[in-house]
C-alpha cells in the first residue's frame, strides 16, 4: 500500500507510484489523519519512498493540505528525493507546504 497512516510524526509515508490508482486512498487518509492532530500539530507527508507521482497525485496532497489548513494545521512535504523535489518546485505546490 502506498499510503501508510501512523499516529506518530511523519502521519503520512508515502511510497512508490503517487498516481490515479492512489490518490482517493491518499486523500481519504489524509483526512483522517488531520482530524486525529491536536491544535499545534502538523500534518508530516513523509515522500521519502516515492518514485513517481502525477498530477492526479499532487491533486491529492492538495487535498491533504486542505485537510490540515481546514484545521489551522501546517501540512509538510518531508524527505523529499531531489526528483520528486524538483516535481514540487514545478508544479507549484510547494509553495502550499512546508518543505523542512
Amino acid at each position: 500500500m502506498p499510503v501508510d497512516e501512523r499516529a506518530d510524526a511523519p502521519q503520512l509515508v508515502l511510497s512508490g507510484e503517487i498516481d490515479v490508482a492512489v490518490a482517493d486512498d491518499l486523500r481519504a487518509a489524509g483526512s483522517r489523519v488531520a482530524a486525529g492532530l491536536e491544535p499545534g500539530g502538523r500534518l508530516d507527508i513523509d515522500m521519502g519512498a516515492v518514485s513517481f507521482i502525477d498530477s492526479s497525485g499532487f491533486g491529492a496532497l492538495v487535498a491533504v493540505h486542505h485537510a490540515a489548513a481546514s484545521r489551522g494545521l501546517p501540512a509538510a512535504l518531508v524527505n523529499l528525493t531531489p526528483e520528486v523535489h524538483r516535481l514540487v518546485e514545478l508544479s507549484g505546490i510547494g509553495e502550499l507546504f512546508l518543505l523542512p
